[in-house]
């Protein structure tokens, strides 16, 4: 009688090619003349021939042999499991890899994502035996911050960080698996891999919500690995605006549609990065009437009004970040997201033909975008490119939405083009936004493409101003080499000049 075929083999047996019964231990692991331990750790492989599959555009580093931990390890073997992880990932990603990403993190990014203590992380890193929950969280950091940042790999790229960190998740859920979920998603967000991006901030929230800190942080204080977790009050807060905004981008209804409860500022301490993430949460939760209005799936899209739309605009245009010491990081995303907010309600407008260019409302008429987009250069005088980059392509997405709205207002409404010859119009307007954008389009060559013709065109359809001078530069008599200046004829070119609109 032919022997049966067990469904699993153990490791030893399926390294030494001999039968195995299957149980645990096994016959042939106990009747070895060594002790030997009896483990079922490596992943079930197909069976049959095993060929090298070719995965198009990448390296053999790249290719993925399945998940380090399988569900089905005896408990008994808890311990050996988690050391064979832990080797294979030193093997695979070295600890100083991690550990100069994360300072990168602590540097650039903490003011943009103000949740992971990065003292306490680097302390693990360098001089602890960081447990699996932890390395996973360190991986999906590193991953969003190489992306984010642009940072060139010395011997471990992006990619590799988040494929070894989505092998390495376990089914325990912490603050830290939380914060794994945000962080890949800010990754896959980073290299617009949407449908990846928004299940893994929907896979945040989720589990923020099972562990209840949308209504406080309460026993997560005290839980595993918590010591890791920076400003646990608004570890909710960060994954609710993200969502929110990314939703937005993708004309999506975000998950959790409940009225937010917002920490109070004696809840975050002394924190400026927390409470400018504070105050970017105020600026949602007050747009969020409109937002949850303008999503596909809703059916109150009637309920709008030119008055509400009004209102709101008015509002926010009020709204302004606080005093005190905070990041230029965090003051650039809420004047960036702010502006935003603004285009996305003149859009609404616009949808539903409340325009006019007889309105009384400001918002109302098709010189908004051009309002819009002053005040966003205006508010971003003072930020360099460092300032910016670690805000990423989210704020890039919503810089461009500005800049679109413009040309596209400048090209299809010739009267917006009406203005004084020494006056900085739309078309100025349009041009400094892409020179300010310039740097981090090149990074998305659609981007770029689409505002590069735009803006193109708009300067080319742009009145020439020279021809509004009073004086004719070619009349020479006698072959005189006559120096022709505008100062006879004209006053000084910045007495004409508004200085709402001077930026230069």
């Amino acid at each position: 009688m032919r022997h049966r075929l067990t469904k699993r083999a153990c490791d030893e047996c399926i390294s030494r090619k001999v039968k195995c019964s299957g149980a645990w231990p096994c016959d042939t692991c106990q009747s070895a003349q060594k002790q030997v331990n009896c483990t079922y750790l490596k992943p079930a492989r197909r069976r049959g021939p095993k060929v090298r599959r070719y995965i198009g555009g990448q390296g053999p580093e790249h290719a993925t042999t399945g998940p380090l931990i399988t569900p089905h390890v005896d408990p008994r073997d808890e311990g050996i499991a988690r050391v064979e992880v832990e080797q294979h990932v030193s093997s695979t990603i070295q600890t100083e890899e991690l550990v100069s990403v994360v300072r990168f993190y602590q540097q650039a990014s903490y003011s943009v994502w103000p949740v992971v203590n990065a003292e306490v992380l680097l302390n693990k890193l360098e001089h602890g035996t960081p447990d699996i929950g932890t390395l996973c969280l360190a991986m999906a950091l590193c991953a969003a911050t190489m992306a984010q940042l642009q940072l060139a790999p010395t011997t471990v790229d992006s990619t590799m960080m988040a494929a070894e960190c989505m092998r390495m998740r376990e089914a325990h859920l912490d603050l830290r698996s939380v914060l794994v979920s945000f962080f890949l998603h800010v990754y896959h967000a980073k290299i617009n891999k949407r449908d990846s991006a928004m299940r893994f901030i929907r896979e945040a929230v989720y589990g923020a919500r099972l562990l209840k800190l949308d209504e406080g942080v309460g026993e997560q204080e005290t839980a595993l690995g918590a010591d890791i977790v920076a400003n646990k009050e608004i570890v909710f807060l960060l994954l609710w605006v993200s969502e929110r905004g990314y939703a937005m981008h993708l004309g999506l209804e975000p998950s959790y549609t409940s009225p937010i409860r917002l920490p109070d500022e004696v809840d975050v301490g002394d924190s400026a990065d927390a409470k400018g993430l504070l105050e970017l949460g105020r600026l949602f939760a007050t747009f969020d009437g409109v937002s949850s209005g303008r999503s596909t799936n809703s059916r109150d899209k009637l309920v709008m009004t030119a008055d509400s739309l009004a209102k709101t605009e008015t509002v926010l245009s009020m709204l302004s970040f606080g005093k005190g010491d905070r990041p230029s990081t965090r003051i650039a995303d809420y004047c960036i997201t702010k502006e935003w907010m603004r285009t996305i309600i003149w859009q609404e407008a616009l949808s539903r033909r409340l325009l006019s260019s007889k309105s009384g409302a400001q918002l109302m008429t098709f010189r908004f975008p051009a309002v819009v987009s002053r005040d966003l250069l205006m508010s971003l005088q003072g930020f360099t490119e460092s300032d910016l980059l670690p805000l990423g392509r989210d704020q890039l997405l919503k810089c461009f939405e500005i800049a679109n709205s413009l040309a596209d207002t400048v090209l299809l409404t010739p009267s917006v083009s009406t203005y004084s010859a020494f006056q900085l119009g739309p078309h100025d307007f349009l041009h400094a936004l892409y020179q300010k954008l310039l740097p981090f389009l090149e990074q998305d060559l659609m981007l770029k493409s689409i505002l590069h013709s735009k803006t193109a065109e708009a300067l080319l359809k742009a009145p020439a101003r020279l021809l509004d001078l009073n004086y004719d530069p070619w009349s020479f008599d006698d072959d005189q080499d006559n120096a022709y200046t505008t100062e006879e004829h004209v006053d000084s070119p910045e007495q004409y000049v508004d200085s709402r609109w001077a930026l230069y």
